[in-house]
């Protein structure tokens, strides 16, 4: 598999590898996904007395999680206004009291185990440069309604560009998130814990699960932390869950005001430093757009690279991007999958705001499983958002969405490859076949199949990453057609 662009957070740390599974096995609980919220559930579950396998598809801590900018806030956006309207002020309260115990659990884990992640408190600031405070305004009353501590900058906030008005959230945190799942996977394998990767899961049903290589896993409890869950065609998982990217470059030698930032206006940019061997760099994020969706994608890196050097005047030396699954409500689908599968739990849909969602739900599932009590039991139920008003809303933008993606990826299809700059990829009618071809730096071609083994939805060349996306749920393969996020499980052909 080749990637194009590999983050800061996975060059500069290394984490314990592990074999792929190679007989059949039995556990108490399986862990499906090696990312953040897998980890963390299968040290909790451990931490608890259950016996745990993870495993995980490819390697461990490479996908979502190591890119990231690695914020751990409950300062998501300008959201609480929009919770408290649609969902009242209990369920605003009790989300926001479920971010801030997730920060808290990091920060524990952190001093428990003498994690070395470069973790830091501070605060988070929505800012603005005068064209939204009227919005900014209106989260902070639905802070003071909320009781959620706050400060409101009514002035310039020493950043190198106009702002007029900011909403501070104290007492957030960043880190190096390769760093942490390092620590926290070794104390996990000193609980008991037992890790695979390469061990891509493609079949699941209520005891048992099947590897793509054939091994069987018997199991009494699953765990499903994955962006689309496993067995996705149930309940309407597929039709409520959206998947976005986002993209990120890293500068070095660059001076920001202590704390995260993210501006409000657009486009919107995302702000931290991170620390480096000389010194302490930025992180620049934004330019999201849904999987597959966009056309010239490469322009996210150019725009996010002007950004850095107009105002910081930094050398930028690395560049990423991300996949985040997003929710009809805006808040994380944890909990039991299906009433028919009692076994089965599921842990998704972030929207991108991973990093404290993630240790409230390992915590949520633990005590699930370990039949404790949990006050986030009900707040993050799946099945909440199986209504016919979800469903509707959701499949409409889905079906708009993939419609876009299609059409984009179709509409300059040609049948002379020879046009094809290097570098590049594109759909082709060749001798009345369609084929997704790719030509590398030496022009050489490439040819797969343009149509995505999960669903049959078309692919669409992503320049910034010079990989094959589907708009329809947002799998991923690289330019020679490897699998590198599903849902999807089988390479193109």
């Amino acid at each position: 598999m080749k990637r194009e662009n590999i983050s800061y957070w996975t060059e500069s740390a290394k984490v314990s590898q592990f074999p792929a599974l190679n007989q059949d096995i039995r556990t108490e609980v399986l862990v499906i996904g090696g990312g953040i919220a897998g980890i963390l559930a299968a040290y909790r579950l451990a931490e608890a007395g259950h016996k745990v396998v993870l495993v995980e598809g490819r390697r461990l801590v490479q996908e979502t999680t190591a890119n990231t900018t690695a914020k751990i806030t409950a300062q998501h956006h300008l959201m609480y206004q929009e919770i408290l309207k649609a969902q009242g002020e209990e369920k605003a309260k009790a989300f926001y009291q479920s971010q801030a115990d997730g920060i808290k659990a990091i920060e524990d884990l952190v001093e428990k185990h003498g994690i070395d992640c470069d973790f830091e408190k501070m605060s988070s600031t929505q800012v603005t440069d005068g064209s939204n405070e009227k919005v900014i305004r209106a989260e902070y009353d639905a802070y003071q309604t909320l009781g959620i501590k706050s400060r409101l900058h009514e002035e310039d906030l020493g950043l190198p560009f106009k702002t007029t008005l900011g909403l501070e959230m104290p007492d957030q945190a960043q880190f190096h998130p390769v760093k942490f799942l390092a620590g926290v996977i070794d104390a996990a394998v000193k609980l008991g814990v037992t890790f695979y990767e390469e061990t891509l899961i493609t079949e699941l049903g209520k005891i048992r699960a099947v590897t793509d290589k054939g091994q069987t896993i018997h199991f009494e409890k699953a765990v499903m932390a994955t962006h689309f869950p496993v067995n996705h065609l149930k309940n309407n998982y597929m039709s409520q869950l959206q998947i976005e990217r986002s993209y990120i470059v890293a500068a070095d030698g660059m001076d920001i005001p202590h704390g995260m930032f993210q501006t409000v206006d657009t486009p919107k940019r995302s702000l931290r430093h991170y620390h480096t061997e000389k010194g302490i760099g930025v992180l620049v994020g934004g330019e999201n757009h849904i999987t597959g969706t966009k056309d010239h994608t490469e322009e996210a890196y150019e725009k996010l690279s002007e950004f850095a050097f107009e105002n910081f005047k930094g050398n930028i030396t690395g560049q990423w991007s991300a996949q985040d699954m997003m929710t009809v409500d805006h808040m994380p689908l944890i909990g039991q999958y299906d009433k028919q599968d009692p076994n089965l739990y599921v842990i998704t849909g972030f929207n991108k705001f991973g990093m404290a969602t993630a240790a409230t739900a390992a915590q949520l599932i633990s005590d699930l499983i370990s039949r404790q009590h949990n006050l986030y039991e009900e707040l993050f139920r799946p099945e909440r958002i199986n209504t016919l008003g979800n469903q509707a809303k959701a499949l409409g933008k889905q079906m708009i969405d993939a419609a876009k993606g299609e059409t984009l990826a179709l509409k300059d299809y040609s049948t002379d490859t020879s046009k094809l700059e290097r570098g590049d990829g594109g759909i082709f009618n060749i001798e009345g076949k369609l084929q997704a071809v790719y030509k590398d730096d030496e022009g050489n071609e490439h040819h797969v199949s343009p149509f995505c083994t999960h669903l049959g939805c078309v692919i669409k060349f992503n320049g910034a990453e010079k990989t094959w996306d589907c708009p329809c749920h947002g799998s991923r393969f690289d330019r020679e057609g490897c699998v590198l996020e599903g849902p999807a499980a089988k390479d193109l052909k």
